[in-house]
């Protein structure tokens, strides 16, 4: 959804943080996080315009923020 948004409001970069594979593997099964693994760059390429696409950038600072919060189930 939010990949979708970027798109449509015609944003030409994103930069992110931590992957969604990283953020799964520290969330476990808590349904606070509902992940779908359906990376932006997968959504952008079947636009037909470019979104420059960079990260993780960071990811260990990033990961850092969720240390502790997630309780994995």
């Amino acid at each position: 959804m939010c990949a979708g948004a970027i798109y449509w409001s015609q944003i030409g970069r994103v930069v992110y943080g931590l992957s969604e594979t990283r953020l799964l593997g520290m969330t476990g099964n808590d349904p606070e996080n509902l992940t779908l693994n359906l990376p932006c760059r997968t959504v952008f390429a079947q636009g037909r315009r470019s979104i420059q696409v960079l990260g993780p950038t960071l990811e260990e600072e990033a990961a850092r923020v969720h240390s502790g919060f997630w309780k994995s189930s």
